[in-house]
């Protein structure tokens, strides 16, 4: 008997927004299950969900982002995707000078697809200039007539950033009604603002004859009404500077109109060449509630001026030094760093993070700081973050990074891993050999006495992560870092120590953990799960009166203190019993007196020649 087809119709249950039964469960699992949906998905749910529809605004709208790519004449197909179609600029009047715009853009496309903004000659660099502008006020008129229709998302507004008009607003109609839009939509947000980016410091590099000069950063602040009296929450400024007048200068004339009492994060991306000269008349602004201060791109003429600013910012506890771009600056800016400028940094007492990035020349003024005739300062920096040449999984050694004898220093972090880190799984000849099996170079053991409190060193793709992110070793291998973890014992009556590093050895390269797209956020790194853990080992370098232990040897010490080798936890200055002791001494003298020669820094070929 052949089956009935079923019957029944399944109705749809449309709920209105606020109504729906999903409506019980709480938010938190809401936001969870939305985590798990296709966007096309997530839209349908926050249809039927007013309390998602809520949560949905705030997010969305608490940052206005309203600047443009940065390397606008580097990545040319970025443009070809990102053409304004004429919907975008519904609210522009098209005037014969935007179709010119337009039309310039579209005939350049057309030609070879342009030449990639690598070589762009002046008219081509011109008019991708001007279509940027005109995306730029396209994208101020979408935000306000967004504003508009729902006032109540000015609410939730916490974050502004916005381009630097060139030379002003302009004078005809479009002009006033762009510049009259700007300022509206600032009124109705800047009440709540906790961070205010204004400029790009790429662009603003950009040195042509086409492009125009720029607009004050001061005078635009207080054209679109950011000024002190309103601006009470503001936490976080990031400026572009421009290359003139002085840093000093701008500075002072920014903290005039915004106000210095309430920012704590100061982000300073200087044009270079900065400022040639440092205008000593005019005093850089006292910012008493500053806590963190990022220079990148730092030219030596701006050192006296950075100074000069930490010198008065009492409760600074991070600085961070991006010497990147610049290094053949620094190649001539020898005097920059005088005896008053260094002294400004060592002498500071509550800087606890210090970040020094950069390249060769970068890692040598860094050098000459911290190991200069004077070796005391840098009291309270805990944690450290420096460039160093590590090129090769096999160059993962702490012998072949600098450590300064800080005081108070409990880690290092060298972000050296590259999406390109795969070309170098088999250690070139190039490479730095390695220090002889399990051992600890004397030349470390000296400098690990003048940072008694150093505990880890690890090699990542991040500059960004925290004492407790580095310190936690049970997810290294997990996100695909390595480095040395510490301890060492003292014997406080006979000055004996005994010193044992454990080293993570990872034995194969994931290149695409190390992947620019996280944006050097270690939660972003953290959440890139996988089935399992690189292939790695943990290997033991010790050293007792300059020589190694062997493995018996070591398993013997550890089992007389009940304790385990293979411990994941560093600490520093620990207690040994006696018997301890007498293990190690019955061992050592059955050796040559002569112990482990320095280790120079050398390379695989220049190994395999002298042998």
């Amino acid at each position: 008997m052949p089956r009935k087809g079923k019957s029944t119709i399944p109705i749809l249950d449309i709920h209105a927004a606020g109504q729906s039964p999903i409506e019980r469960l709480p938010l938190e699992l809401k936001l969870r299950v939305v985590s798990y949906l296709s966007v096309l998905d997530a839209h349908n749910l926050a249809l039927v969900s007013r309390s998602l529809q809520d949560v949905a605004e705030s997010i969305i709208w608490s940052r206005i982002d309203m600047s443009l790519p940065a390397d606008w004449d580097k990545q040319f197909s970025l443009w070809e995707e990102d053409m304004p179609s004429w919907e975008e600029l519904e609210d522009l009047t098209l005037t014969s000078e935007i179709e010119n715009i337009l039309n310039d853009f579209s005939s350049i496309m057309a030609t070879e697809g342009g030449s990639g903004g690598n070589h762009w000659s002046i008219v081509e660099s011109g008019v991708c200039w001007n279509l940027r502008t005109l995306k730029f006020k396209s994208r101020i008129k979408q935000v306000y007539r967004a504003l508009s229709d729902n006032p109540q998302r000015s609410n939730h507004v916490k974050e502004l950033l916005m381009e630097l008009p060139e030379s002003g607003f302009d004078e005809d109609e479009d002009g006033k009604d762009i510049q009259t839009k700007m300022v509206s939509m600032c009124e109705s947000v800047r009440g709540n603002l906790r961070m205010v980016k204004i400029g790009s410091s790429n662009v603003n590099s950009r040195i042509n004859s086409w492009k125009k000069p720029e607009l004050d950063i001061s005078t635009f602040l207080k054209a679109i009404g950011l000024t002190s009296c309103h601006l009470t929450k503001l936490q976080i400024l990031e400026i572009a500077s421009r290359v003139t007048p002085s840093l000093d200068t701008q500075l002072s004339n920014i903290f005039d109109i915004i106000g210095n009492n309430t920012i704590e994060h100061l982000i300073i991306n200087p044009s270079w060449p900065n400022s040639s000269y440092v205008n000593t008349d005019i005093l850089v602004p006292k910012l008493p509630l500053l806590q963190k201060l990022e220079m990148n791109r730092v030219s030596p003429q701006s050192i006296k001026s950075i100074c000069k600013l930490i010198k008065q910012a009492e409760n600074l506890n991070e600085i961070r030094f991006d010497f990147t771009e610049v290094a053949r600056l620094w190649q001539n800016g020898k005097d920059a760093l005088t005896e008053v400028e260094i002294k400004t940094l060592k002498e500071h007492q509550n800087v606890k993070r210090l970040e020094w990035i950069g390249g060769i020349e970068a890692r040598w003024w860094f050098e000459r700081i911290t190991s200069g005739t004077a070796k005391t300062g840098f009291d309270n920096v805990e944690m450290l973050v420096q460039s160093q040449a590590i090129e090769c999984e096999s160059e993962t050694y702490i012998e072949n990074i600098h450590l300064p004898p800080f005081p108070s220093l409990r880690a290092i972090l060298v972000p050296c891993r590259t999406p390109e880190w795969y070309r170098h799984i088999s250690a070139p000849d190039w490479a730095k050999a390695p220090p002889p099996r399990n051992s600890i170079s004397p030349h470390v053991i000296s400098h690990l006495r003048s940072s008694p409190n150093l505990l880890v060193v690890q090699f990542s793709c991040l500059s960004s992560s925290s004492i407790e992110d580095i310190l936690d070793t049970s997810k290294w291998c997990d996100k695909r870092v390595n480095g040395v973890i510490i301890r060492n014992y003292v014997n406080e009556i006979t000055g004996e120590e005994f010193y044992h590093l454990r080293r993570l050895e990872l034995l194969t390269v994931k290149p695409k953990m190390y992947d620019i797209t996280y944006k050097d956020k270690y939660r972003s790194m953290e959440e890139c799960k996988t089935e399992e853990d690189v292939d790695h080992r943990w290997s033991n370098h010790t050293s007792f009166k300059n020589a190694t232990l062997p493995p018996q040897i070591l398993k013997k010490l550890y089992k007389s203190i009940n304790e385990k080798q293979d411990w994941q936890i560093p600490k520093r200055n620990l207690h040994l019993p006696e018997s301890a002791w007498e293990i190690l001494r019955k061992w050592r003298i059955t050796l040559p007196d002569k112990g482990i020669e320095a280790r120079k820094i050398v390379t695989r070929r220049m190994a395999r020649d002298l042998q």
